[in-house]
């Protein structure tokens, strides 16, 4: 097996069943969007925002892979762990669906033999860190394991 098949294997993996913990999309698919928003205390991330942080970091990947643009300092500081302005369940929903788009957006380019790894192949570690941020917060909230 590449490389590459290793890493769309495992990213697709950690999505559908999950790798040595709950699945990424079983991990955010029940959450209302009051505990997505909640932290364990000011300064601290929400589910949320880690997700709109996963998110930012996936598209940018693949916009650097199609453009070769880097992110601008402004939109670092806008979209890097961003405040929940709209914290309502329409914009958790909207927020839910971008990120099942771009889990399906980055297992495309892995799964596109022409395209570069260079960038992409950090997601997978960079998002295994972020779910287990994810499931903590949740367990801190009492919400049921997934499991």
């Amino acid at each position: 097996m590449t490389d590459r098949e290793l890493l769309g294997t495992w990213w697709n993996a950690a999505w559908n069943e999950g790798l040595w913990a709950a699945a990424w999309s079983r991990s955010v698919e029940d959450l209302t969007a009051a505990q997505a928003v909640w932290t364990p205390q000011s300064g601290r991330h929400s589910i949320w925002q880690i997700v709109l942080h996963m998110i930012f970091w996936r598209e940018e990947c693949l916009r650097r892979l199609a453009t070769g643009r880097k992110p601008t300092d402004e939109e670092l500081a806008a979209n890097n762990f961003p405040q929940i302005t709209d914290a309502s369940e329409m914009a958790w929903s909207a927020a839910r669906r971008r990120f099942a788009d771009s889990q399906q957006r980055v297992a495309a380019v892995l799964a596109d033999g022409s395209a570069s790894l260079e960038r992409v192949r950090y997601l997978l570690p960079h998002d295994c860190y972020h779910f287990g941020q994810i499931n903590y917060l949740r367990a801190m909230q009492g919400l049921k394991p997934i499991e």
